[in-house]
């Protein structure tokens, strides 16, 4: 990427919040682990009984800090995992690159005719006026106006595009059976909170001219 590639995901103070809380509880857990080992290995109803009854049955000194070594590493993988499965966004003069997890999309700014924010979602549009990106962002809208700004992309305050979109029913006429069929797999991926699939159906969605968008627990859906 370009050197001047900014990466946006959490805000600072978030950052800060995980990188410290997370491996904290992590300790804290690891801490009183052996005790609560002792505890729960005497209770036959509660799961997993075979690692608390090895854990219980560990009388050395070292065990506590055994298990407060792991509680640590184990937040900080949490925290790793975190920062990785949300939306992270790298932004340079040439390109906006967008990475969920193991998805990641690109596009050329020559292609972007401006970005907005909708409710929680950052909103990227193309010439012909078709979305071309869409998905929850964590950054606040602030720093993202202003980093697109230095980098020369166009913002526009607010959604254009609001009275456009329209609850999507089985079925409906004005949309290709292709995304009929689309938009009820994806219905079924949030139902199954499979958000990895549900991103690459939308990705497909895209390709036809179709937005989507949820509001509550139903679909809506725009057409170019």
């Amino acid at each position: 990427m370009h050197q001047s590639t900014v990466h946006l995901n959490f805000s600072k103070g978030d950052k800060i919040f995980l990188w410290l809380i997370l491996p904290l509880i992590g300790l804290v857990i690891g801490y009183f682990l052996p005790s609560i080992s002792d505890w729960a290995s005497k209770l036959e109803w509660i799961p997993f009984q075979g690692p608390f009854k090895l854990v219980a049955s560990l009388n050395a000194g070292w065990v506590i800090f055994a298990t407060m070594a792991l509680g640590f590493v184990g937040g900080i993988i949490l925290t790793l995992f975190i920062f990785d499965e949300i939306l992270n966004i790298y932004i340079n003069e040439e390109t906006l690159v967008f990475k969920i997890g193991e998805i990641d999309v690109s596009y050329n700014k020559k292609d972007i005719e401006f970005i907005y924010v909708d409710q929680k979602d950052v909103v990227v549009i193309g010439h012909d006026g078709q979305e071309l990106f869409r998905y929850k962002k964590e950054i606040g809208d602030k720093i993202l106006k202003e980093e697109l700004g230095e980098h020369g992309y166009t913002f526009n305050e607010g959604n254009p595009y609001k009275e456009q979109f329209k609850k999507w029913v089985p079925g409906l006429t004005d949309l290709s059976l292709e995304a009929n069929a689309l938009l009820k797999s994806r219905e079924m991926s949030i139902e199954n909170d499979d958000k990895e699939e549900a991103l690459q159906i939308v990705i497909e969605l895209w390709k036809l001219n179709v937005s989507v968008k949820e509001v509550g627990s139903k679909q809506y859906y725009r057409v170019v």
